[in-house]
């Protein structure tokens, strides 16, 4: 039935350019930003997901910094219990050479003093942003390893100070009579030492370690969020030429049923 008040034709058609035009711009919006869910309303499950998935992502790289933190820090107190231990191998020659007969002893307590003066000065500096970890002040390395609560690993001070930490205090070169007890002293020292620098460096593998699984983690989580959200560039691009074409076509049928109420003028011609 032909009519003047209603055009179904033209309704229908201006129905479809709308939906077409609504699909376009998201197809334009998926180009714009590389992502086929850019918010709730374009799939409000998956949204959600991603938008948890962001959040863990963000821990993760904070995460990943405190690791850079602590491994900053355990490398400093590497680097000062390293030079403590050539330091001592210094002063254990200095102690043995003053077996010799015709040394002045005392001559060579000067250098067992600068020795001693020397390791307090690389404890007192071997520090990473405040944070040091073989002074006799009483230190406790936090570092986080994941995304619970509990998730992290600690790593307590070693005194490795001349005085209260290896006892080296004692040691006098020119005390020929007792040299042999000052050599077991720094040979203790020696051991104290040792063992800090494993402990050191099992904590240091262990971040090390720890920071390539977060890495790992992180970049996992990134690889999934992209198969949630991301746009197939090549398919939205083939889409958005499909849509434009389809446009164009329903711009005409629109235009063919708006001018259909015209032929009805002809009729009274």
């Amino acid at each position: 039935m032909a009519s003047i008040n209603t055009n179904s034709g033209s309704m229908a058609a201006l129905r479809t350019l709308n939906m077409t035009q609504k699909s376009l711009a998201q197809t334009q919006s998926a180009l714009e930003t590389g992502l086929r869910v850019n918010n709730a309303k374009d799939a409000p499950a998956t949204f959600v997901i991603a938008q948890g998935m962001r959040a863990d992502i963000g821990a993760l790289n904070a995460v990943s910094e405190g690791i850079s933190f602590g491994q900053a820090t355990i490398g400093m107190a590497m680097a000062g219990a390293t030079s403590i231990s050539d330091q001592l191998t210094t002063l254990k020659g200095l102690v043995t050479q003053a077996k010799n007969e015709g040394l002045d002893g005392a001559v060579i307590q000067g250098q067992v003093t600068e020795v001693l003066a020397q390791i307090d000065a690389i404890t007192s500096t071997s520090a990473f942003n405040g944070v040091n970890l073989i002074t006799a002040t009483a230190t406790t390395l936090t570092v986080p390893t994941g995304l619970g609560a509990t998730d992290n690993v600690a790593f307590t001070n070693v005194d490795l100070s001349s005085t209260t930490g290896l006892a080296l205090n004692t040691v006098d070169a020119s005390d020929t009579a007792n040299l042999d007890t000052h050599l077991a002293t720094i040979d203790a020292a020696i051991a104290t030492v040792g063992g800090a620098l494993t402990s050191i460096g099992t904590f240091s593998s262990r971040l090390d370690d720890q920071g390539e699984f977060t890495q790992l983690l992180t970049d996992t989580m990134k690889e999934g969020l992209g198969v949630l959200v991301d746009a197939d560039m090549a398919e939205v691009a083939a889409e958005l030429t499909a849509l434009q074409t389809k446009e164009q076509l329903n711009i005409q049928s629109l235009s063919i049923a708006n001018s259909a109420p015209q032929t009805i003028l002809a009729l009274f011609r």
